[in-house]
């Protein structure tokens, strides 16, 4: 049989919000280690003392936006034109944004829906082709606990707009080994084995291939056939599945 030519090598641009949390950490790790990103744009509150760390090469890659507060998102959407001037460049973002319960319901609500919503339509008006979501595997909007409702209500509302080639929802079950937030309520349930659960990096790892998957086959197959807008979720065990492949 024939054989096949190898597929043209390709680079990405990505934006990630969040990236000093937990998953965001990692996140960063990954997109480097895979080396098929040749921008990466972090923008975020506060830059970390670990991205300091990383080779010269490493960092020619990063663009990190340090800013006192994303309420951009909802007060002035067309200032990310100022922060990233050739972001139609982009193929996809990542938001592993995440506030805390005891933050009250209006912080976390403006943090876990609100900033989503709007970096969704970051992707529609610049025709970003992916948006990457941490959920939770317990998101349901009548849930009578915030966190879990508050999530549902997001994935409602990302599934309305749905107007991008693809939205990956992931919905993980109790994170494991935070790097920088731990947490005891999780460290004593992550000895009971009837709870989901699944460790930040793999989250992370999850993640990035599938973007990278998606985007391959976007750009360098399907540019000739009509491509529907499709919402994607992501479940704990598929998403360990996916952590075990290779970048």
């Amino acid at each position: 049989m024939e054989n096949l030519p190898s597929p043209p090598s390709i680079s990405f641009r990505t934006i990630v919000f969040g990236a000093n949390g937990a998953v965001g950490r990692e996140l960063i790790d990954y997109l480097l280690k895979s080396n098929k990103y040749s921008k990466i744009t972090i923008i975020v509150r506060k830059k970390i003392d670990k991205w300091n760390t990383y080779s010269n090469d490493e960092k020619s890659i990063l663009n990190i936006i340090e800013l006192e507060s994303l309420d951009f998102l909802i007060n002035d959407l067309k200032q990310i034109e100022n922060l990233i001037p050739n972001i139609k460049l982009y193929n996809s973002i990542f938001s592993t944004l995440g506030s805390r319960v005891k933050k009250g319901k209006e912080e976390f609500n403006k943090v876990e829906k609100l900033y989503t919503i709007q970096i969704l339509k970051i992707c529609e008006e610049y025709f970003i082709q992916h948006f990457s979501y941490i959920s939770s595997s317990k998101a349901n909007k009548n849930s009578f606990f915030m966190l879990w409702k508050i999530k549902g209500e997001t994935e409602e509302e990302l599934e309305k707009i749905n107007s991008i080639p693809l939205i990956s929802i992931f919905r993980p079950g109790l994170l494991k080994e935070r790097d920088n937030d731990k947490r005891l309520g999780e460290s004593l349930v992550d000895f009971v084995p009837f709870f989901t659960k699944i460790k930040v990096k793999d989250v992370a790892k999850a993640m990035v291939i599938n973007d990278i998957k998606f985007l391959e086959n976007y750009i360098l197959f399907d540019k000739t056939i009509e491509i529907k807008n499709k919402i994607e979720k992501i479940e704990n065990s598929n998403m360990i599945i996916l952590s075990k492949k290779n970048l």
